[in-house]
């Protein structure tokens, strides 16, 4: 296989200059060369291997800029609850799933949401118990803020009638003061995760492959990626290897500073594969567990604004600590109340150099107030538009009016604050093409109207959300997000040119192939380019 290509008879959306769109791309290696018009009838090129693109529509690697990608890798043997429509079904799946496991391994999956399921209802611990067969169980929500647990993982974690709630986190009871078996934010469940054991050793390349490959079906060559402290030997060790496959850019949390600290890595630790880009924290909860800190309260509660996480001086705390390393921070916050509270800290934050961007996870709701200081800070907004159309019903049950403040994708455009774009897998699958969709319409399946249609983007906006600005938000934005000359030769051939069909159609647009580093790493079946 020769390693000079030249690709022509195509439209290649190169997102930078005046001339936005040309016919051909030549590359070598892992690089792009040239971009231009009529290039395969220039002289320099004649003796690249050519692949005729017969008009297909070419746009750089999409990048999802918020992921759990190695928690989503390790969870693709567990049991998956998205999409279940009640209590019932959701134990059924549950039992299922047991009578594969063996030995005695915890049962461990993902995805339910009571507010979801055709009938409310909060599940406890006892009705985990009678599917489980004795084992010890933990099931994150849908949201990964609460974790769902029966009686002997309770047992083996130590926490009884007698165990306090933890800062940052709320143990739901019984009427008896017995915890019920929801678990509400890490504080809270922290003490179940450490007993829980990943897949063995010797499926756990094989779980990562697989999450790369389904990464490729969507023409996602890049990820960043918020995971646990287990997360950064295994990217580390493979990417040194040079069996990583994607590029990934890593944010441990902030209980790892001190490791960090001492090791001295710092920002930009790693190669063109794998990099260590910033430090995450948590300042709220989550819409759906009624945990972001608001400054309304939850409707029908007592007393119940969310949940402060972290205080304004931890956080504060780890930012200083992660600018000893030049290394930005990347706050989840969600409720206006804690945004609010972001960028409290960010406005007493040490500098940084210029290509560490501190950045906002989420940004969900956020009072009009505050968008001043979002953009006077220059934090990067990092939102996943894919929450937008399954959280509608969410955002208008828990905030109502303030629901105009939510997923304000055109009005952070508009005022120039930096918007990068993910889906925050697992909660949303990853799928660029329907954050794009989501981004563009602003629509539930099977609704026709937009929800408040004026934050509606455009599709190059979208696609600009999910390849340049990725690359921006981590500081990569002169080797990555582009088709330039110099740049990595990850890139994306769609069904159709995303660009100039009718937005009703964002979500019928496939991907055709997938390059990464300038070689085919997914083609649908049926192709007939040759390469």
């Amino acid at each position: 296989m020769k390693k000079n290509r030249l690709f022509y008879n195509g439209l290649f959306y190169i997102q930078a200059g005046n001339n936005m769109v040309v016919d051909s791309m030549a590359i070598a290696g892992k690089r792009i060369t040239a971009v231009g018009n009529g290039l395969e009838k220039d002289a320099d090129f004649k003796t690249c291997e050519r692949i005729n693109l017969r008009g297909r529509t070419v746009i750089p690697g999409f990048t999802d800029s918020h992921t759990h990608f190695y928690f989503f890798a390790m969870s693709l043997g567990s049991v998956k609850l998205d999409g279940l429509d009640s209590i019932e079904e959701t134990l059924a799946e549950v039992k299922r799933h047991v009578s594969g496991l063996s030995g005695n391994e915890w049962v461990t999956g993902d995805g339910f949401s009571p507010d979801r399921w055709k009938r409310y209802v909060i599940p406890d611990r006892y009705m985990l118990d009678k599917v489980t067969g004795g084992r010890p169980a933990a099931i994150y929500s849908k949201d990964q803020h609460i974790m769902w647990v029966n009686s002997r993982a309770l047992e083996l974690a130590g926490l009884s009638r007698k165990t306090p709630d933890p800062a940052g986190g709320v143990i739901d009871r019984l009427a008896n003061n017995e915890p019920s078996g929801i678990l509400r934010e890490l504080p809270a469940y922290s003490p179940v995760l450490k007993l829980i054991k990943g897949p063995a050793q010797s499926k756990q390349y094989g779980f990562f492959r697989q999450a790369v490959n389904i990464a490729y079906s969507k023409g996602v060559t890049g990820v960043h990626s918020f995971d646990r402290r287990e997360a950064l030997p295994f990217f580390d060790n493979l990417s040194k290897s040079k069996k990583l496959g994607l590029r990934i850019n890593y944010y441990p949390p902030a209980a790892m500073l001190p490791d960090l600290l001492r090791a001295k890595i710092k920002l930009g630790y790693g190669n063109d594969y794998f990099r260590v880009s910033g430090i995450k924290i948590f300042a709220d909860g989550s819409l759906g567990s009624q945990t972001a800190l608001c400054f309304n309260k939850f409707p029908g509660s007592k007393n119940n604004y969310g949940v402060e996480t972290n205080t304004k001086e931890i956080l504060l705390k780890h930012i200083k600590s992660a600018a000893r390393l030049s290394l930005p921070t990347a706050i989840h916050a969600i409720g206006d109340k804690a945004i609010a509270n972001v960028l409290d800290c960010y406005e007493q934050a040490p500098e940084i150099p210029s290509n560490a961007r501190r950045r906002i996870e989420h940004v969900q709701m956020i009072r009009r107030s505050d968008i001043k200081r979002l953009k006077s800070l220059a934090v990067v907004a990092s939102m996943q538009p894919s929450h937008c159309p399954s959280d509608i019903k969410l955002a208008e049950k828990y905030w109502g009016r303030r629901s105009r403040n939510c997923y304000i994708f055109k009005t952070m455009l508009d005022k120039k604050i930096p918007v990068t774009f993910g889906s925050d897998l697992p909660i949303e699958p990853l799928d660029p093409i329907a954050g794009i969709d989501a981004a563009v319409n602003r629509k539930a399946a099977g609704i026709k109207k937009p929800f408040y249609r004026e934050e509606r983007i455009s599709v190059a906006e979208a696609v600009y959300g999910f390849t340049a600005a990725p690359a921006y938000a981590a500081g990569q934005e002169l080797e990555r997000g582009y088709l330039l000359p110099g740049y990595f030769a990850d890139f994306v051939v769609l069904s159709d040119n995303i660009f100039k069909i009718p937005r009703s159609r964002i979500r019928s647009v496939n991907i055709v192939a997938t390059f990464f580093d300038g070689k085919p790493v997914y083609r649908k079946k049926g192709l007939s380019l040759s390469f």
